[in-house]
């Protein structure tokens, strides 16, 4: 039978009806299957763009690689800004750190145990060299008295000037080796500053600076004492009598500035 002209074309039956619904349903299966594995989208759209660019799959995948890397490793710098950013680093768990990071954390490892080095050689012999100048000091009749509160002295000078060179280094150094691994200039310096802020460092220094003022100012008495030994006598109360004025005055002077100096230096005569 003829099928009338509006008839014409069009799907018949009720499997022509469907025919709409079954694309869409293809349609449909298809975005969800997609949806659940898009990685045959992206490396459909990869060749697609590797073709255009004359560029086998293996190339576009490699440059993809290298820029993802790049990105990272941006991210990674731009992280960090500030020197509380750097400082920051010692309060976080090192194996979550970037290889950078972890360099500018090995090196504040690096400059808090030397400070915690000289902290502590100082802290001893200091102790040490002090009670060796204040216990003779008060009882010196002799040359050899006086000289050994000198030698006790001469090496609490170098106790201390080791300690000031420590001190003083910090920062240079510091900031040195931190330009060494990538952090650039004047960034570099103010971590080094704000590092040495707050270990303290400008405390520690001033210390070890005070002592060895207090070191000379033990020299310069004791000095005095051995060249005017004719000069003095030492009383029972331990105190000493000198013969001359001029003597005297030079004593008071001198021992005022060793008074003085131990005072500053934190140290007291028992």
């Amino acid at each position: 039978m003829e099928l009338k002209k509006s008839q014409r074309g069009k799907p018949h039956g009720s499997l022509g009806r469907m025919a709409p619904l079954i694309v869409m349903a293809l349609v449909i299966l298809a975005l969800v299957y997609l949806f659940m594995k898009p990685d045959l989208f992206i490396n459909l759209m990869r060749y697609a763009q590797a073709s255009s660019q004359g560029k086998t799959m293996a190339q576009a995948n490699a440059e993809a690689s290298a820029s993802a890397s790049a990105s990272a490793s941006a991210s990674a710098v731009s992280a960090v800004k500030t020197a509380d950013d750097y400082l920051g680093l010692m309060k976080v768990n090192a194996s979550t750190l970037s290889d950078d990071d972890k360099k500018v954390l090995n090196i504040f490892s690096d400059e808090l145990d030397k400070i915690t080095k000289a902290k502590q050689t100082q802290t001893v012999e200091t102790n040490d060299e002090v009670t060796l100048i204040f216990q003779p000091l008060g009882q010196a009749k002799t040359d050899d008295d006086l000289a050994k509160i000198k030698d006790a002295a001469t090496k609490l000078k170098q106790t201390s000037e080791t300690a000031v060179n420590t001190f003083q280094g910090i920062q240079p150094e510091l900031a040195r080796r931190l330009t060494d691994v990538g952090v650039a200039d004047p960034l570099n310096t103010q971590v080094a500053d704000a590092f040495a802020k707050q270990g303290n460092v400008s405390d520690d220094l001033q210390l070890a600076q005070n002592t060895s003022k207090f070191a000379d100012a033990t020299i310069a008495y004791v000095d005095f004492l051995k060249e005017s030994h004719n000069s003095w006598t030492r009383k029972p109360d331990g105190s000493l009598s000198f013969k001359d004025k001029q003597a005297v005055t030079k004593a008071q002077e001198l021992g005022k500035a060793f008074s003085d100096a131990a005072v500053q230096a934190g140290f007291q005569m028992k």
